[in-house]
């Protein structure tokens, strides 16, 4: 049976002035003792006097380990009340080929809830629910990245949706850094952040559809206009389909913005832009080239009637009357053709030849369209974009 202090509970450091005390306590009865010779009272007054200087030492050593025990306790408190309030959620993740991304989740902190409606329990049980949290459009390629985190060792940096437990879709940056193996498992073990990005991809994506888009009517402008030319271009099998492309000019539009006011004149630049978008097919591009004048792209049309039809269906929507309060206002417009069949032609030439067979149609009279042909007399793309 064990019969030591430590039975009791009593922590090394007071069992150790235990003892030195008794020793203590020894050589003072030796020093008191009768018929002690000289030579024992020396010996028992070393032990007396090396026992008070080994108690002096270790009431400092227990002193010190005391404080260095509450530093740590205050240290580990501020870390938690950090990892915990940062907004940001902190992970700890262990290698495991088993898992879907790669990983099965050790720690996460508190503010995954907010974030995705799920606590920290629930992801730590699951391993699977994590990756079943992560958009369905975005899973094969953030499961890529943890893959070659785990397999290379380079940090994770990734951005990617999720769809939270409410049906929200958020974005998320998730960066992680390898570690030290875990010693016990042999696994390895990778310490990451996940912050909500959603604000800053809205902003984002708010500024690229205004640097791209006609801000009074909404349309495509200039340069996502040239953009989808050239992509319907590089699309094109060639001799089986045709890119068209038409440039639309309202007719004497200058006469309506005096006549009306400006105000008028951009409700009924709206109006155009609403009336043009429905009266073509669903892959088709309508945008704003610059004031009145718009532009028609027509992916793919096997033939030239497939074009001027939709000409035509275009110039029956300019012609019926637009509506400012009590008074009713007619437009009309001039509209040209050109049409391309080779993957390989330039976009600016395309747009050169559809302009130049709009000024073709005004020269005939307006409120009518012009297939271009090559006779037709054309401006530079330097011209065409100045005009612009």
């Amino acid at each position: 049976m064990d019969r030591s202090p430590r039975q009791f509970g009593l922590p090394d450091g007071l069992l150790a002035v235990g003892l030195i005390g008794g020793a203590v306590a020894l050589a003072a009865l030796a020093l008191t003792s009768p018929g002690r010779t000289l030579p024992e009272a020396i010996a028992a007054a070393d032990v007396l006097a090396c026992a008070a200087l080994l108690v002096r030492r270790l009431r400092a050593t227990v002193g010190a380990l005391a404080e260095a025990t509450h530093d740590a306790e205050l240290a580990a408190t501020r870390l938690k009340v950090l990892v915990e309030h940062v907004p940001a959620a902190v992970y700890i993740d262990m290698a495991d080929p088993a898992v879907t991304d790669g990983g099965r989740l050790a720690y996460m902190s508190p503010q995954i809830n907010g974030m995705l409606g799920v606590t920290p329990e629930e992801l730590i049980a699951d391993p699977e629910l994590w990756p079943s949290f992560i958009h369905p459009d975005d899973r094969e390629s953030a499961i890529a990245a943890y893959e070659a985190h785990w397999r290379t060792g380079v940090p994770l940096q990734a951005e990617y949706r999720m769809c939270t437990r409410d049906g929200r879709e958020i974005w998320v940056r998730d960066e992680a850094f390898a570690m030290d193996d875990d010693t016990r498992s042999g696994r390895q073990v990778s310490q990451g952040l996940l912050v909500d990005i959603t604000d800053r991809k809205r902003i984002e994506a708010q500024l690229l559809h205004d640097a791209l888009h006609d801000p009074l009517t909404g349309l495509a402008n200039r340069v996502l206009l040239r953009d989808h030319i050239e992509r319907a271009l590089a699309r094109l099998a060639r001799g089986r389909e045709q890119v068209a492309l038409m440039f639309v000019d309202l007719d004497d539009f200058k006469r309506v913005n005096d006549s009306y006011g400006h105000a008028a004149g951009d409700q009924i630049l709206v109006a155009i832009a609403d009336r043009l978008s429905a009266a073509v097919r669903a892959g088709d591009v309508v945008g704003r080239q610059s004031g009145d004048e718009f532009a028609v792209l027509l992916p793919g049309v096997r033939t030239v009637d497939e074009a001027t039809a939709t000409a035509e269906r275009l110039l029956g929507e300019l012609r019926r009357p637009i509506m400012l309060g009590a008074r009713s206002v007619i437009v009309g417009g001039s509209i040209g053709i050109a049409l391309a069949s080779d993957p390989a032609a330039a976009a600016d030439e395309v747009m050169i030849q559809a302009d130049g067979a709009m000024y073709a149609a005004k020269a005939m009279g307006k409120d009518r369209f012009a297939l271009f042909e090559p006779r037709m007399p054309i401006r530079t793309w330097s011209e065409l974009e100045a005009a612009g």
